[in-house]
């Protein structure tokens, strides 16, 4: 595509749209060199063949077909004098009718049920298309009027139709619901926000949900337009997808259209496609309701609608090639292991590595911290201190690609968390990445690392605007909504639990039991976060129908950081109507959850929430071949150094240790299939957990309340016989390991 010039050859990939029309019009111009051929094709809904039109000069122009039925034959096109021929199709009233060159072509009839998508390919030669413009009837009005708002909830008392305009007269958060749900449709509006302005539409929001999190916000928001697009900016589907572009005009009345197709969501400002994005192919939006309410936002900001108007489309997920599989990159396969911890449970070929580096004192100038090779990333660093300055090389090159302070590195790199130290990133490599500290002192660096097989799709960092885009920005966000305590109450998923219990001394209660196969994709302990402060209350998990519980540990190891706080940044504990553990468990013969009293009094409400999916037929084998979570907990002991092992294949993702009487101990070796792992001899508890001191919380670990904790999302370790960490002490704390295994 260049200068709004599209052009193509035989065998260049077709172009699929990421909409789909039922009515529609459509005008374009091409033109194709000598014996070429263009096929502008009407893909059906969901996967059928559909409608093809061939455009070329000479006899044949405009021959039309249905599948392998011809329905015409077409027209004879001569050259023009500027070679631009003009094309325009209309589909109405059950008819599809076609002009070439202003000239009637073609007429045929075409059931109003069918919905068909665009599609373009070259048939033979090359060719070129430009002014490329598709519309739809606006459909039914929303609010024109007073009474229209009798079909709506929400704060009405903040909005007031004025004439025929929609006027916010705010007074708070909240939005203007609509009280039908819609699924598929194409929205229409105007909007003229104030200087400023903070706004926004809702969309596919359940009932008592809120579109940031449980449904959809396209944001509005009138910012300068020098400022860099991001997940919150002009047209973003709001904290999760940045735009394409901007298009507004500020001060000014902006025409918007919003389209909701199956997974696709699309936007167009005053004609300019500003956003689009398979939200199926995304970490966070994949989750979230297909079918909900709509409304504009009260954001303490005067904004005014006109022109409100919806189109409704049948329900479905659009074209089947949309749902197509499509492979991770490096960065993609980081962030799905922060935000969807299922993907550990998978044997994806990705490789952990650690590196250590300590120098008391002054070291030499330009210390080299770590040579890494590829393919790779480097997704956590971990320091001491500030001092000095990080120079990253990349694939051989003389010259850094990213040179920063140790302070500036959490936003200069792939930033997915807000935390300063220690810095979580995906900084990916092709070859090789050599990581250099310039004029360091008392350097202790930790830095992990992954390699990934040869097929993964990875290019070498390239600058912030080289990632992919929706998936950084989505980590950021939902660290920041878990520190609110929000983690998509509402979405689509199962839920299975008991009403709160009371658990006599010595009792052992089944809250829960799901039967057949499934994945569940958190855990939520109901009760007083007050039953964290003793070891009284347990919880047991059995999976598969076994005979032993896979995971039996005090709840205050199972939810660590909550007894003496409330929610932090974070991805893998949340504090909403409930204490959570996001760690996923998959099962392939049912799954119980049941919780004990060793204490000598009752526990009174006591109760779990399991949110789960079970398996379909496309999913079933897919997750009884999962490796299962597994939690084994070991008491406090005076004759041992051995913080834990694992005897069989499996993968290490987390760690809670009782730590109330201070940092008793480091970490001394870790031995994966009974050779020693590389970076990680004598690392202090302090750079494994990823900072100093003994009150603090950040996303993947902390040191709180009598208990550390760390989880290894970014870099799990895996074994393929045994795994065995000990400590530079005997006199080891109570501690509870969380791992995957084979079924």
């Amino acid at each position: 595509m260049v200068d709004g010039v599209l052009t193509g050859a035989r065998g260049a990939s077709p172009l699929l749209s990421g909409y789909t029309f039922g009515d529609f019009e459509v005008r374009f111009q091409w033109t194709v060199a000598e014996q070429g051929s263009l096929h502008f094709a009407l893909p059906e809904v969901p996967d059928g063949p559909g409608l093809r039109l061939t455009l070329c000069e000479g006899a044949g122009c405009g021959r039309l077909t249905d599948g392998s039925e011809e329905l015409a034959a077409g027209i004879a096109v001569g050259p023009r004098p500027n070679g631009w021929h003009t094309v325009r199709l209309l589909r109405a009233d059950g008819k599809l009718t076609v002009w070439i060159d202003d000239a009637f072509a073609v007429e045929v009839a075409v059931d109003s049920r069918r919905r068909f998508g665009l599609e373009l390919s070259m048939l033979a030669g090359h060719g070129e298309i430009r002014s490329l413009r598709a519309a739809e009837p606006a459909g039914k009005w929303l609010l024109q009027d007073p009474d229209d708002l009798a079909d709506w909830d929400g704060n009405k008392k903040s909005w007031r139709m004025e004439g025929d305009e929609l006027a916010l007269h705010p007074q708070g958060l909240g939005y203007l619901r609509s009280k039908k749900e819609y699924a598929n449709f194409t929205l229409s509006f105007d909007y003229k926000a104030a200087d400023r302005c903070n706004s926004g539409f809702g969309i596919r929001t359940p009932p008592g949900g809120w579109p940031s999190g449980d449904g959809m916000e396209i944001q509005i928001w009138d910012r300068p337009f020098d400022e860099p697009l991001n997940e919150h900016s002009q047209m973003a589907i709001y904290g999760n997808v940045p735009p394409l572009a901007r298009a507004d005009r500020r001060g000014e009345w902006n025409s918007v259209v919003v389209k909701a197709d199956g997974w696709m969501i699309s936007a167009w400002v005053n004609g300019e496609l500003t956003q689009q994005f398979n939200t199926l192919h995304h970490p966070e939006l994949k989750h979230r309701r297909l079918q909900g309410w709509i409304g504009p936002q009260d954001h303490r900001s005067a904004i005014r609608f006109r022109n409100l108007r919806l189109l409704e489309a049948p329900p479905g997920t659009g074209l089947v090639t949309w749902l197509d599989p499509r492979p991770m990159n490096a960065v993609q396969r980081v962030v799905d292991r922060l935000m969807n911890t299922e993907s550990l449970s998978r044997d994806d070929g990705v490789v952990s590595h650690a590196v250590s580096r300590r120098i008391s004192g002054s070291a030499p100038r330009e210390l080299v911290l770590a040579k890494l090779t590829g393919p790779g990333a480097a997704v956590r660093l971990a320091r001491a201190n500030d001092s000095g300055r990080l120079a990253f090389y990349f694939d051989g090159e003389a010259a850094p690609r990213l040179e920063c302070e140790p302070n500036e590195l959490y936003r200069r790199a792939v930033q997915i968390s807000n935390d300063r130290e220690p810095v979580l990133t995906c900084l990916a490599y092709e070859k090789s990445l050599t990581i250099v500290l310039r004029d360091g002192k008392d350097v202790d660096y930790r830095i992990e690392y992954l390699t990934f097989p040869e097929e993964t799709p990875l290019e070498t960092f390239g600058g912030l605007e080289s990632v992919p885009r929706g998936w950084p920005h989505s980590a950021l966000y939902r660290q920041h909504v878990m520190r609110s305590g929000v983690h998509r109450e509402k979405d689509a998923a199962r839920r299975a639990g008991s009403k709160p219990k009371t658990i006599a001394p010595g009792e052992t209660a089944t809250l829960a039991r799901i039967e057949g196969a499934g994945l569940v994709r958190w855990l939520k302990l109901q009760g007083e976060p007050k039953v964290l402060a003793r070891d009284d209350l347990w919880l047991e998990v059995t999976i598969d129908g076994e005979s032993r519980p896979a995971i039996s540990a005090p709840a205050r190891l199972l939810l660590p950081g909550f007894v003496d706080g409330g929610n932090y940044y974070n991805f893998v504990l949340v504090n909403r109507n409930g204490l959570a553990n996001m760690l996923a468990m998959p099962f392939g013969a049912g799954i119980t959850v049941a919780a004990v009293n060793h204490g000598d009094r009752p526990i009174e409400n006591v109760g779990v929430e399991l949110c789960y999916e079970p398996a379909t037929d496309r999913t079933r084998e897919d997750i009884r071949g999962r490796m299962r979570l597994r939690g084994t907990y070991l008491p406090a002991s005076d004759d041992t150094d051995e913080l834990f092992r694992i005897d069989r294949a499996g993968r290490w993702v987390g760690l809670v240790c009782d730590v109330a009487d201070g940092e008793a101990f480091g970490v001394a070796d870790l031995f994966v299939d009974g050779r020693p792992a590389d970076g990680w001899n004598a690392t202090s508890l302090a750079r494994f957990l990823g900072r100093e001191g003994n009150d603090y919380r950040v996303n993947l670990s902390g040191h709180k309340a009598g208990l550390a904790w760390r989880y290894l999302l970014l870099a799990p370790v895996d074994c393929r016989e045994s795994l065995r960490l000990t400590a530079d002490t005997k006199r080891l704390p109570q501690r509870l390991i969380f791992y995957y295994s084979a079924p």
